[in-house]
């Protein structure tokens, strides 16, 4: 072994007289691998093994098998693990990935490609339901039709699990059917009766996490189609006439979200998005009394703020997250607020008293920072909803001048500028105003992760669960009018699209990585055939695109449906923060 480090220590360093008396340092040497720019097909989850080897030349140009003492992995490593030369490659990442060996400060690397068939098949379905697909002529008459999702949803690689929702044939005779995700890399199948005796609406599937994870590990467009037949008759099938497509981001989504649920039980649910096969979960184990809706996450995850008895009740708190204890406990008066925000470094909150007049500015322990209140922009005005930029720089806040805090009329939304080492607040200007002759008010700020954009949501009269809440975003520094979200708005009336919230980390997608980011918002639109008249508040989830919105462009795509949620639960203010903390 010492020879061969030497030798290659004199490949690396070796020199030579370019005839000018120069001294030109010789080429690094490098590790060749072996198999070069392979192909494999993962059938049905059985793994591939595949061995590797790695061999570099030493000062006289003699080749030299470094195998042994190379350190071998995937560049991605959802495409399967070595143990030492020796490949598993299991299927959960599908397309182009590179082997790389390492030896010492040297490294190589060749191609693999992995292509994934896998065929699922429903306990409840016949095992060979694939040959009677694989088998059938097609009968148009058979062919049932998509009902969700909508087409070309962009969804993040780990979003976790994937519905499809589907009408049956016109005759109503299908009892089987085939869904298929693919594109050039995967084929994967699922065949089933399309009900759950849990929840027996006909039909709908959904793709689980072990086999989503290979379909959107590709980071392309997946083709999503349809078929079905009478199983009494499988001799035809029908092909639903559209294909759906599903777009995937560059990168997984990450953070925690916290979102208050309404029924059946009242509690303040959390899910880690890093974690798609954990369910979510009540965030308090002994949760406080009463309703915690008007809640508020700081951003680093580690501190909420909340009403413990519902809104303009006299109780409010401040709580340690991953200890579930009380940093604060305010009551009575103007000690107390429904709606708060933290500043970024989770050291400050600013509350409303709880009758709008005043905006206060404190410690975590309750105590007040400014012992002057920061008063409404707007004459006999009062204030709610305040938010504070990422960068620390901007504060917005609702102004209105009737109705409660957490129903406020007439709203407006006023910018201010915020210095978080000074506790000052300056510069108060309306960002977004009202229109009352139109019937144009505007609640719920939120700032992007950039601090560049300010989401909103726009009704026609008040904040409350109001059926034309639509979602609005505008430049921050109001340099540009409001821009309407209107593709991911645009599935019906009276649909209550509001209180959007930006999930914390940019993501890009495509082959020129478009920047983008995720705004989630609650909406009582139909879901599928799952929740198939609406009207009970769910968490949907739409793509924003900040460079079409600088050109005044619609910014937003066909919104999908957060699916980690329970069907039979209303869910609303969904919170996000970097992290999900744990003690």
């Amino acid at each position: 072994m010492r020879v061969l480090l030497a030798a290659l220590c004199l490949v690396v360093v070796g020199c030579g007289n370019d005839g000018n008396r120069h001294i030109a340092d010789a080429a690094p040497a490098a590790i060749t691998v072996s198999p070069a720019d392979l192909d494999v097909t993962v059938v049905d989850g059985v793994a591939v093994l595949q061995s590797y080897t790695a061999h570099t030349t030493d000062e006289k140009g003699n080749d030299v098998d470094i195998t042994a003492g190379a350190t071998f992995s995937f560049s991605d490593a959802a495409y399967g693990t070595f143990a030492g030369a020796d490949a598993t490659i299991g299927g959960q990442g599908a397309g182009m990935v590179r082997v790389v060996a390492s030896y010492n400060e040297l490294k190589g690397d060749t191609g693999l490609t992995v292509y994934v068939k896998q065929k699922v098949i429903d306990p409840n379905a016949p095992p060979n339901s694939g040959d009677l697909f694989g088998s059938a002529t097609e009968d148009p008459s058979l062919a049932p039709g998509f009902v969700y999702p909508s087409d070309h949803i962009l969804v993040p690689p780990n979003l976790g699990q994937f519905d499809v929702h589907w009408n049956g044939n016109t005759a109503n005779t299908d009892n089987l059917f085939e869904v298929k995700m693919a594109n050039q890399y995967i084929d994967v199948r699922l065949y089933t009766t399309g009900l759950d005796m849990t929840n027996p609406q006909p039909f709908w599937t959904v793709f689980a996490p072990d086999s989503w994870y290979p379909i959107a590990s590709t980071k392309q467009t997946v083709s999503l189609s349809l078929a079905g037949m009478d199983s009494a008759n499988p001799g035809t099938k029908g092909t639903a006439p559209t294909v759906q497509s599903v777009d995937v981001t560059n990168e997984n989504a990450q953070g925690g979200i916290y979102y208050w649920t309404t029924q059946p039980n009242p509690a303040i649910v959390r899910y880690d998005v890093s974690k798609p096969n954990t369910p979510p979960a009540p965030f308090f184990a002994n949760a406080p009394s009463g309703c915690m809706g008007c809640h508020t996450l700081s951003r680093d995850g580690t501190k909420i703020a909340m009403t413990l008895n519902g809104a303009e009740s006299g109780t409010a708190a401040i709580y340690d997250v991953a200890t579930q204890a009380p940093i604060a406990v305010a009551s009575g008066g103007a000690e107390t607020w429904d709606f708060s925000a933290f500043n970024p470094a989770a050291t400050k909150l600013f509350t409303v008293e709880q009758d709008g007049s005043n905006l206060n500015l404190r410690n975590l322990d309750g105590t007040l920072i400014s012992q002057t209140p920061f008063a409404p922009l707007t004459a006999n005005a009062r204030m709610t909803q305040p938010e504070v930029s990422p960068d620390a720089t901007k504060l917005a806040t609702v102004e209105y001048t009737s109705g409660a805090d957490y129903s406020a009329n007439d709203g407006k939304i006023v910018i201010w500028d915020y210095d978080d080492t000074g506790n000052t607040l300056t510069n108060p200007r309306v960002l977004v105003d009202n229109d009352p002759q139109n019937g144009v008010y505007n609640y719920y700020p939120s700032f992007s992760p950039d601090s560049q954009w300010v989401a909103f949501t726009r009704t026609n009269g008040n904040s409350y669960n109001n059926g034309t809440a639509e979602i609005w975003v505008v430049k921050a520094d109001g340099t540009q009018p409001p821009i309407l979200l209107a593709t991911s708005n645009s599935t019906g009336s009276n649909i209550t699209n509001s209180w959007a919230r930006w999930v914390p980390f940019g993501q890009t997608f495509g082959a020129t990585n478009e920047p983008m980011f995720y705004l989630t918002f609650s909406s009582v639109r139909p879901f599928g055939v799952r929740i198939p008249g609406g009207g009970r508040p769910q968490i949907w989830m739409t793509p924003f695109f900040p460079a079409r919105a600088a050109q005044g462009q619609d910014p937003s795509g066909n919104a999908f449906r957060v699916p980690f949620q329970a069907v039979d639960t209303s869910n609303h203010i969904a919170q996000w923060t970097n992290a999900v903390v744990i003690q």
